[in-house]
């Protein structure tokens, strides 16, 4: 009997272990996509797409939404994402201090971002986006993040 109870309440703790997983993946998928739109809206301003106040609030996001990024990846969250085209690397959580180092250039970047968004000069806001780009959000995935298909 209590090795049936065991076996019970072991099955039913991997499959909210497993639910837990699922629901950390799409609320990590949701705050790299909400960072992807306010990125959108911030080359948009440097593209005279969209006006300063847009860019301004997307900017500031950026930097909220930075300073989540290591709680979006607890450790056993690892794999692809919903649509099978990224995986996270096990690096993550073997190299985690390395992983936190790129999180806090990202913010800092995001910060640089934000501020060269409030100067209104969109040659400023233009530089800030592509460091952002390549030595923030870019540097990190490549590190950090697989490609596994188109």
């Amino acid at each position: 009997m209590l090795a049936a109870l065991i076996f019970v309440v072991s099955g039913a703790g991997g499959a909210a272990l497993a639910q837990d997983k699922e629901a950390v993946v799409k609320n990590r998928e949701a705050l790299m996509k909400e960072q992807a739109k306010a990125l959108g809206t911030v080359k948009a301003y440097t593209e005279g797409k969209a006006d300063l106040a847009q860019a301004e609030a997307s900017a500031a996001n950026l930097t909220q939404t930075t300073n989540k990024i290591p709680g979006a990846f607890p450790p056993g969250t690892g794999g692809p994402d919903s649509e099978g085209k990224f995986a996270t690397k096990p690096a993550i959580w073997s190299d985690w201090n390395k992983f936190l180092e790129a999180q806090k250039t990202a913010a800092s970047k995001a910060d640089a971002l934000l501020a060269a968004v409030k100067s209104g000069d969109k040659e400023k806001v233009a530089a800030a986006f592509g460091d952002l780009g390549k030595n923030g959000c870019g540097a990190c995935h490549e590190t950090f993040r697989e490609k596994l298909k188109d």
